[in-house]
């Protein structure tokens, strides 16, 4: 009993600190560093005097983890999971990590990579709901066909043709045009499977499993447009940039050329770790890139100075953004209502 008054003011504490830095997440994309200060000094002592050294194991794995995720995701806010791990062991551990802060990261990037998912639907749903509406159609027939023939694995590879298709469209105009105007074929697809095999249209629910298709393959669309380039961004004056904004152009500095060059998700990924790993630059190379903590007080004075000598176009593309620590106090509340009011773990 004592345990649990123990870590029901803790969670109190942690809840208000949390809304305090939403807050100031909101109004000025910073997190006082007072904040996780004070969460530390409650709840790794409470931690380590409920849970013993287990607590403290719990903190280093979800650091090792956060460190992990930082790449390119910025490290100020979900560093605030590495705080919350040595108070949330009640549900058990993966690999010492938390298996509560685990559903905790889950649920706030699942929330927060709905803004930016549902921002590119309302971009490309032109093509994206006609395009899904072609390869359900084709996932369909090809399902109906192997019906009938016990195949191995045979659904991998149908699958892999769907998501191999999706990205073909992203490169190839002539492939997303045909795609788009297939998809409006669709109905005469249901009417002809209808006509054809009233008991296999009806027995399979065919209508719903269609409409079900088509909310996967969009989503599954929505997430490929994304890593390929498909992020919501918006240009701003070089003059107008400011430390915590986050670059989608890339620029590269090699000797007296200058490069500006977009690049999507995967590429700003894979120079992310080059970069981890010293692969990127060399004594006459430098490359300006920014990760989720965005610019930093020397980025911008060289963006500036590299625009003044004419060698950087007076726009720049910037990836548009949300506040996570929003994200994380929702997810903090969604994993205590779900242990305490639900007993799911």
């Amino acid at each position: 009993m004592i345990s649990f008054d123990y870590l029901t003011i803790a969670y109190i504490i942690n809840f208000i600190l949390l809304s305090i830095a939403t807050y100031t997440d909101i109004k000025t994309r910073e997190i006082p560093h007072i904040i996780t200060i004070i969460m530390l000094i409650i709840n790794l002592p409470l931690g380590f005097y409920l849970f013993g050294f287990e607590a403290i194991w719990a903190f280093l794995s979800t650091l090792i983890l956060c460190l992990i995720l930082g790449i390119g995701m910025g490290g100020g806010d979900i560093k605030l999971f590495t705080v919350l791990a040595p108070i949330f062991l009640f549900a058990g551990t993966i690999l010492y990590i938390p298996k509560a802060i685990l559903i905790l990261i889950g649920i706030s990037a699942g929330i927060s990579a709905f803004y930016p998912m549902l921002n590119i639907l309302k971009k490309y749903w032109k093509e994206i709901i006609p395009s899904s509406a072609y390869l359900a159609m084709v996932l369909g027939i090809i399902i109906y066909i192997i019906s009938f023939y016990n195949v191995p694995y045979a659904i991998l590879f149908v699958w892999g043709y769907i998501i191999l298709s999706v990205f073909i469209s992203r490169k190839v105009s002539g492939y997303k045009e045909f795609t788009k105007k297939a998809g409006f074929f669709a109905p005469l697809y249901l009417i002809g499977l209808y006509l054809l095999d009233y008991n296999y249209f009806v027995n399979n629910q065919m209508l719903l499993q269609f409409l079900v298709y088509v909310g996967e393959l969009s989503l599954i669309s929505i997430v490929i447009y994304a890593l390929t380039g498909a992020e919501i961004s918006s240009k701003k004056l070089v003059k107008d940039l400011k430390e915590g904004d986050i670059l989608r152009d890339i620029i590269t500095i090699e000797g007296n050329s200058v490069t500006v060059e977009g690049a999507n998700i995967l590429k700003r990924f894979k120079l992310m770790v080059d970069a981890e790993i010293g692969k990127n630059e060399t004594e006459n190379k430098k490359i300006l890139m920014t990760d989720g903590e965005g610019l930093y007080k020397e980025d911008l004075e060289l963006l500036q100075k590299l625009h003044k000598e004419g060698k950087i176009p007076n726009e720049l593309n910037l990836i548009t953004t949300y506040p996570f620590v929003p994200f994380v106090l929702a997810g903090y509340i969604a994993v205590l209502v779900l242990h305490y009011y639900f007993n799911l773990f």
